[in-house]
């Protein structure tokens, strides 16, 4: 039994390719921001911001605060000038990018599943984006409705994946003990990692990413998201 479980969302609850998703990100943004980088030279500032905030250590306020900082000292014009320009980028250009996406209609009954278990569920999806993003990403497979119990973003997260304390902190959260929880992703590196947090894990095959680092995090269990749907049904109380 599982006192909280822990979903990620790319490539596990909602069908997305990463690499493709990047580089539609990025080419729905540029005319966005070309009034002030005409020739693309936001990307490596986005770029260079993003590293920071995945080798951040929580020793420099949350994400949030970490990607302003790296913004400002590479760009000429300050993140703080351009905030809203970026929310309305993902209140609108970004719905461009949807048509990666599909929706996975088992997602919902897994986590219908999950919540049988417990209440705790959190969407552990990589915090590297703002909430408005997530929200959007969730709604591509309508699953914005589903309460989770948290969802980590750059507001409200010190670390990132695939460091282990981001784990630590997202059971701190809900309150409970890191070996009560179960994380659920199909990337080995980012989600297996949570294992290092003493959390066991389930890697979803479909589509699984950076399986030549299986060694480094082995999962506790893996299978398809259909076969996820029956383990949870199985260890749901009666």
């Amino acid at each position: 039994m599982y006192d909280a479980i822990l979903f990620d969302l790319d490539g596990t609850l909602l069908e997305l390719d990463n690499e493709l998703f990047v580089k539609s990100y990025f080419g729905a943004m540029a005319p966005k921001l070309a009034p002030w980088y005409p020739k693309g030279e936001f990307m490596p500032i986005i770029i260079a911001a993003t590293e920071a905030m995945m080798q951040a250590r929580g020793d420099r306020g949350l994400l949030c605060d970490v990607f302003r900082e790296a913004y400002d000292q590479r760009s000429s014009v300050p993140f703080a000038a351009l905030e809203p320009v970026y929310t309305d980028f993902y209140r609108n250009e970004f719905e461009a990018v949807r048509a990666l996406s599909r929706p996975l209609p088992l997602a919902r009954e897994v986590l219908k599943q999950a919540a049988a278990i417990t209440r705790r569920i959190a969407l552990a999806t990589i915090p590297i984006f703002p909430r408005i993003a997530i929200d959007a990403r969730l709604a591509w497979g309508n699953l914005l409705d589903f309460p989770f119990t948290l969802i980590t973003s750059f507001e409200n997260m010190h670390t990132s994946k695939p460091n282990p304390t981001y784990f630590l902190e997202i059971a701190h959260r809900l309150g409970v003990a890191p070996g009560a929880c179960l994380m659920v992703g199909n990337d080995y590196r980012d989600d297996m990692s949570a294992s290092a947090a003493g959390m066991e894990t389930f890697l979803v095959l479909d589509g699984a990413l950076n399986a030549h680092l299986a060694h480094q995090h082995p999962p506790t269990y893996t299978g398809s998201l259909a076969e996820l749907h029956e383990f949870l049904r199985q260890i749901r109380p009666s």
